[in-house]
């Protein structure tokens, strides 16, 4: 029996391995077989091209693994080692690293050297379960006997194990929203049991049991974290349990479910809980894909039954909900229960295990008990690639959050990273006689924030059904914000979601309906102007497609788009290159001042309250007063002197757009006008030697702060006097403490009480002095 086959990178050519040990080559285009490379002994587990397609490697089940010149057939090398026989070979993407794969290790090689680096030798039973960090750099896998081992992904290396009280497998595990937290399932003869560990101390921080009611009744087949981190869910044989994380106690118990729970998921906004469980008997009864209204504990919806169902999952945006059913997988809408998609591919033999949404929610990844994994397009039900790699059923996934990688986690012991940044897998593009540009007209000194928009052409295009192009610009000058198809494509044309990566945006649309000929307009895309700087756009790494799957290289013409130095508003007084609160603070400190100024808004040679209001309405364009008075200006904006603005705004005749202005000051006296009288925490603290005491006035009051020793002794006031209404949280408006006594003495390092006294307003705040 064929057990391998693999591409090589361009696609060209097919390697196939037999159970006899037999390696072929073949022409992937024509099916002719082209070379023997050998017969050796023991048969042939797995194969793998470098990504430049000169080498070929093939892993045998007699431990051995074999190195070819994938053109000659030569053998290079023969590397033996692994306790057992090879399960898979895989190269990284820059072809310098080889990884192969036994039942209970993992091991690096050099290409250049091919001298052993390192080797994962950590798992030596079934993985249940794995989890991805939420920051994508740290893995948790997950073994028969409750061993759990932390993962660094960048480099691949064993970070820690976790020890728990499981005899029996962990079927399920999860990090907590923010990654500080593990939770693991296990069980054992009295209960079953979640434990809660701190992921960066490595500390037990509590364990949730399950009492068992009979032998089989109680393990924990499953556990998920609300969004918020609050709540932990569990699934059992026919029950879902709720915890609370934060008061570490037990919540309720959902209605009775009807088999046993294997996955769980919440929905994003943490109102629903998505259950999935596997049936029993020869009728599979009790099964089910089913939705939970948390709060009141309700049954919404049943969405398939009577089936066995070990995976579930929510869409990012929480409308639709994937599970598998058998060997299929539905997708549901949430709210009115519909089946979507029925994706149909895995083989019917065997059930689906895990389900997982990438981030962006256009992809579904599932695996199967055949020891594959799929990727699905959950806008067509389209299969999209399989990887093969896994000799056990595939009983977990997850994909990192940047969307590159996607983890798998195997009954056979082994976890498998995939890299899931396309590659280029057709032949060599032909060339074609099309034109490919972006607008090469220079964009004159646009101004700070506008929105830029360029068009991608397309000309003499013949039988293009699809197109990817990419476009460098200037992170220090621009901000990519969106892309839109064009109406080159027909209608209806897939426009796949951009990839953004650091200095490039690649764009790429297929068409489900048919081709296009001539001229026209692929895409647009559009950027924000973030600096006062010039900078250019550059189109590269353009491909055109046919209906036929062949790919070609278009001509490209102008290439490169220059964007000159754009030129400051009037209203960006300080000319710092964006208006703000400052602008507004500069224009108020020039008040009455006549000739030439840049406070001067509308040069009329003199600052008055017009250039005053001119400004807060550029500034209102873009923000409300709320939300700039949070961005941590140094600022001495006072209720009284906008209400005085205010009322000056009010008496002139303003057009339209200065009118702006005078709804953000309405926003900012508003903002400055506190609801209620309060102690704000001082800052810095701890502190040495001095502090600032901020608080706000809802009502005129004499004001103090008296400061007392931790023993009660009166250490200093402050007789801050006859304050009117209004938010005293700068520098220059909060209460100053310089650390000192009534008597000037420095006070000594201790805990410090303060307390504002505000008519008949008083509260107190605690303070640490460390030096």
């Amino acid at each position: 029996g064929v057990r391998a086959v693999a591409f090589s990178s361009d696609g060209i050519t097919l390697a196939s391995g037999d159970g006899d040990g037999d390696v072929r080559l073949w022409g992937a285009r024509t099916g002719n077989f082209w070379q023997r490379i050998g017969s050796y002994r023991g048969g042939v587990t797995s194969l793998a091209f470098s990504p430049d397609g000169k080498i070929l490697v093939g892993g045998f089940d007699n431990n051995i693994i074999r190195i070819w010149d994938a053109f000659t057939g030569e053998r290079l090398h023969t590397f033996e080692g692994h306790p057992n026989g090879i399960l898979g070979v895989a190269f990284s993407p820059d072809g310098r690293t080889l990884a192969s794969a036994s039942w209970t290790e993992i091991r690096f090689w050099n290409t250049d050297t091919w001298i052993q680096k390192h080797s994962l030798t950590e798992h030596t039973r079934s993985i249940h379960s794995i989890a991805l960090a939420p920051d994508g750099r740290t893995l948790a896998s997950g073994s028969q006997g409750g061993i759990i081992h932390l993962w660094n992904i960048p480099s691949g290396e064993y970070m820690h194990t976790f020890y728990t009280e499981a005899e029996w497998g962990n079927y399920s595990m999860t990090f907590s929203p923010d990654g500080s937290m593990l939770a693991i399932t296990g069980s054992n003869l009295s209960y079953s049991m979640i434990h809660l560990w701190n992921v960066l101390t490595r500390e037990l921080l509590y364990t949730f049991q399950v009492r068992r009611k009979t032998a089989t009744n109680a393990d924990v087949f499953s556990v998920a974290f609300s969004p918020d981190g609050k709540t932990l869910a569990g699934g059992t044989h026919n029950y879902i349990h709720l915890w609370d994380v934060v008061a570490r106690k037990y919540v309720k118990e959902l209605p009775r479910d009807g088999g046993n729970v294997w996955s769980l998921s919440f929905s994003p906004d943490g109102q629903m809980l998505a259950s999935a469980s596997a049936g029993r008997g020869v009728n599979q009864t009790g099964g089910g894909v089913r939705l939970w209204h948390l709060r009141t504990g309700r049954r919404l919806k049943t969405f398939v039954k009577h089936n066995n169902h070990y995976a579930v999952a929510f869409s990012p945006d929480g409308n639709t909900i994937a599970g598998g059913f058998g060997s299929e997988i539905g997708i549901w809408n949430v709210r009115s229960g519909e089946l979507l998609q029925r994706l149909i591919g895995h083989s019917n033999r065997y059930n689906i295990f895990s389900v997982a949404f990438s981030p962006n929610g256009d992809t579904l990844a599932s695996g199967s008990g055949n020891g594959t994994v799929r990727l699905w397009d959950t806008t067509t039900g389209n299969q999209k690639r399989r990887f093969a790699g896994h000799n056990g059923s595939v009983m977990s996934i997850a994909f990192s959050p940047d969307d590159d990688t996607l983890a798998s986690g195997s009954w056979d012991g082994t976890v498998l990273l995939w890299e899931l940044t396309p590659t280029d897998t057709t032949s060599t593009p032909t060339t074609s006689n099309a034109t490919v540009s972006i607008s090469a007209t220079p964009v004159q000194s646009p101004t700070f924030g506008e929105l830029l928009t360029f068009p991608l052409n397309i000309a003499d295009g013949e039988n293009v059904a699809g197109y990817q192009a990419s476009v460098e610009f200037d992170t220090t000058a621009l901000r990519y914000v969106s892309s839109e198809n064009g109406d080159y494509l027909p209608q209806g044309a897939f426009f796949v979601l951009p990839v953004v990566d650091r200095n490039k945006v690649t764009l790429a649309a297929t068409s489900l309906s048919g081709e296009s000929d001539g001229d026209g307009t692929l895409a647009t895309l559009t950027f924000k102007l973030v600096a006062l700087k010039s900078s250019t756009l550059k189109l590269s790494e353009v491909s055109l497609v046919g209906s036929d799957g062949v790919r070609s290289s278009p001509q490209i013409e102008d290439t490169e788009v220059e964007i000159t130095e754009a030129s400051h508003l009037a209203e960006d007084v300080n000319e710092d290159g964006v208006v703000n609160i400052l602008d507004l603070t500069a224009v108020a400190a020039n008040f009455g001042q006549t000739g030439e100024s840049s406070a001067d808004v509308n040069e009329d040679g003199v600052v008055d309250i017009v250039d005053l209001v001119l400004v807060a309405g550029a500034l209102g364009s873009d923000a409300a007063a709320p939300s700039v008075l949070g961005h941590g200006f140094e600022v001495s904006l006072t209720r009284v002197d906008v209400q005085q603005w205010l009322t000056q705004a009010r008496g002139l005749d303003l057009t339209d757009a200065a009118q702006k202005g005078v709804i953000f000051l309405e926003q900012l006296l508003a903002a400055l006008t506190p609801k209620e009288t309060a102690l704000l925490p001082n800052y810095p603290n701890p502190f040495n030697p001095e502090t600032w005491i901020p608080y706000q006035l809802a009502a005129p009051a004499e004001v103090s702060i008296s400061i007392y020793s931790a023993d009660g002794t009166l250490v200093r006031t402050l007789v801050l006097g006859h304050q009117p209404i209004g938010r005293y949280t700068s520098r220059s408006r909060a209460a100053y403490w310089d650390g000192r006594n009534a008597q000037g003495e420095p006070v000594a390092s201790s805990v410090y009480f303060y307390t504002l006294t505000a008519g008949e307003f008083s509260a107190t705040r605690k303070m640490l002095i460390r030096k």
